[in-house]
């Protein structure tokens, strides 16, 4: 049996004087995705379908067995580890590997170590070892290089596989030899969260391939092969000293007063649940075409009219008894964000019988002499930029009888281009159209706020998607947005960011983070989320994403929580925050659970919370039905 050897609190001895390193070795007791494990959950690991698992944890032996297909990396960011490394921090990273069968078209596909971090002088570090089966060597990615094949036979029993870094160089040691280096490090322009990688980092079909790992380690000394009091492979169990991982506030006890009753695919209950007008509305647009043509947009590259494709939403404001509005989303005959994004207008129309039937649909342009459809709104001109509308529902009825709709807009800087300063998927920023019903009752007049903006620096695309509530004290609006940390610079938050306003929303306040109620943070993808109030308890309920690891940009949109606010701080209540739905053992890689919408059930006050259970297994349609108290 193999003795575990550990050093808390020890004093490493180094060339370069003392030096109390942090550390962890993870033996693969349990399977890195799991939630909560020890020494820390893993970012990023998925082990496929169940029938078929890619990746799987055995008698503490993680094995990878591609089964014809390709799985992503198993990694985790060092933030989610709690370390944090620079170049002035020595490391050394271990792993016991072995290969078992099969050949990889290239040596990516058996990666045995990638580790990233970022650089003093700009750009990355990478360091990547991985193993070339047919030739019987390590291959050294050294930033944007391959340096000369380290000689190694890792088949049969596992193997030792270390390598070490320090005074801008690397080293390779296999079964406690030195096989290579000293190497000078390489820098590479390059942007992604450091951490450390293992298996399949490029894309493509590998063949069958099988590969296993006895356990992983690491720590902040440089620490050649019995030099130190450090021996990973001796572990049996987790160990973890001198790091921080993320806190979570999932391992408190279950908060009573939310509670999830149902979990299920399909969505009768959200269906038996909604408004009677989006029902309503549901069967209108059923019978509606999905594209129109139109006169009203003129483009600098084309003649005529346009082809746009047209995006209805369901989820109308029921004003009152008689009155509805409705929106809809066009954008010229693309469907896709990336190609349709510059292009996106907002449409509206009206019903006066209750959402029986709607007039017809027509540009939304703010009120003034100078807009038009062409130039819709102040921060809008049609063919150079676009808005859309920002939150779920898309509107708020504000108790001075005004509608609030957050939108999101492409910015232009000073020359009427699109403004994207790091060169992001896309960037917006916020603002909110304010209508009030003409003298007649049957139309509205629209009007627009001031924007609300975060810097690329901040935020690498802006603000978007929102969360809007009007707090208990009159003409007070809080909205909470997404942001993203990708492309990272070092700058860049992966939280949700907060802004309230005073007068019924035309005015802002600066961006913070938004919090738990105690000031401490939490961190959250690029994702959206809502709110709502609870007629039943007369509570505002915050849903969306809270990592236990640090989110690269839109990942990991999981899990999915719901807690409370405290309208007085602005801030979620920490005892408060329940899981509805997490990521499971088999779903896939790119699972999500976001792009969620809620309603109160009218017939017993419960929340009803549906999404798309993207990537899931089981996924599609998914319903939530939370009660509250």
């Amino acid at each position: 049996m193999r003795m575990l050897m550990l050093f808390a609190g020890a004093v490493l001895i180094t060339g370069a004087g003392p030096l109390r390193a942090a550390h962890f070795t993870d033996p693969f007791s349990t399977c890195p995705g799991d939630t909560d494990r020890k020494p820390f959950t893993w970012d990023s690991f998925s082990s496929g379908p169940a029938d078929a698992p890619l990746w799987q944890v055995a008698d503490g032996v993680l094995q990878y067995n591609s089964r014809g297909k390709t799985a992503l990396s198993a990694a985790f960011t060092f933030e989610s580890a709690g370390i944090t490394l620079t170049d002035a921090v020595p490391w050394s990273v271990e792993v016991g590997f072995r290969h078992l069968e099969g050949a990889a078209p290239r040596p990516e596909f058996e990666t045995v170590a990638y580790v990233t971090w970022d650089a003093n002088e700009g750009g990355m570090r990478i360091l990547g070892l991985s193993y070339d089966a047919p030739n019987k060597t390590l291959v050294l990615l050294n930033g944007g290089r391959r340096e000369p094949p380290i000689p190694a036979d890792l088949s049969g029993a596992f193997h030792a596989v270390r390598m070490t870094a320090s005074n801008g160089q690397v080293r390779v040691y296999v079964d406690r030899v030195l096989k290579g280096g000293p190497i000078a490090m390489a820098v590479l322009p390059y942007s992604q969260p450091p951490g450390i990688h293992t298996g399949p980092i490029t894309s493509g079909d590998p063949g069958p391939l099988r590969y296993e790992f006895d356990y992983l380690a690491f720590t902040t000394a440089d620490l050649a092969p019995g030099k130190g009091d450090w021996d990973p492979a001796a572990a049996t169990e987790p160990v973890s000293e001198g790091i921080r991982p993320v806190a979570s506030v999932f391992t408190q006890a279950p908060y009573p007063k939310i509670r999830v009753i149902a979990r299920q695919q399909g969505n009768a209950v959200w269906q038996a649940a909604i408004p009677e007008p989006w029902r309503r509305l549901q069967a209108i647009i059923g019978n509606e075409a999905p594209q129109i043509s139109t006169s009203l947009y003129q483009y600098s590259d084309a003649q005529g009219p346009s082809r746009q494709n047209i995006y209805r939403n369901s989820m109308a404001l029921p004003y009152d008894a008689r009155r509805c509005v409705a929106v809809t989303e066009l954008t010229r005959g693309v469907d896709d964000t990336a190609t349709g994004f510059l292009d996106y207008k907002i449409w509206y129309r009206i019903s006066t019988d209750g959402g029986t039937t709607y007039d017809q649909e027509r540009p939304l342009v703010q009120a003034g002499a100078e807009f038009s459809p062409m130039h819709p709104c102040k921060w809008t001109w049609i063919g150079k930029n676009s808005f859309v509308w920002g939150s779920v529902p898309p509107m708020l009825k504000m108790s001075n009888g005004q509608i609030l709709m957050p939108f999101y807009y492409a910015p232009l800087d000073e020359k009427g281009a699109y403004y994207n300063p790091l060169g992001a998927f896309t960037f917006t920023w916020v603002a909110c159209l304010i209508g009030t019903w003409n003298e007649a009752g049957d139309d509205v007049i629209w009007d627009v706020s001031e924007d609300i903006r975060l810097t690329g620096e901040q935020s690498s695309r802006g603000s978007n998607e929102c969360a809007v509530i009007e707090l208990s004290t009159p003409a007070h609006i809080l909205m909470v947005t997404r942001g993203s940390n990708q492309p990272f610079t070092g700058t860049q938050k992966a939280w949700k960011w907060k802004t309230l306003s005073k007068d019924y929303g035309k005015t802002w306040s600066e961006y913070t983070q938004f919090t738990y109620d105690d000031g401490g943070g939490f961190l959250s993808p690029s994702s959206m989320s809502n709110f709502i109030r609870s007629s039943k308890t007369g509570k505002v309920y915050w849903i969306g994403n809270i990592s236990r690891t640090r989110p690269a940009g839109n990942s990991p949109r999981w899990p999915l929580v719901m807690a409370e606010l405290d309208e007085k701080k602005l801030a979620l209540r920490r005892n408060t925050v329940t899981v509805l739905d997490d990521r499971g053992r088999n779903d896939g890689p790119e699972f999500q659970l976001s792009n969620m919408a809620n309603v109160e059930d009218p017939r017993n006050g419960r929340i009803v919370v549906t999404l798309d259970r993207y990537g899931g297994e089981p996924g599609g349609t998914y319903e939530y039905v939370i009660e509250v108290e």
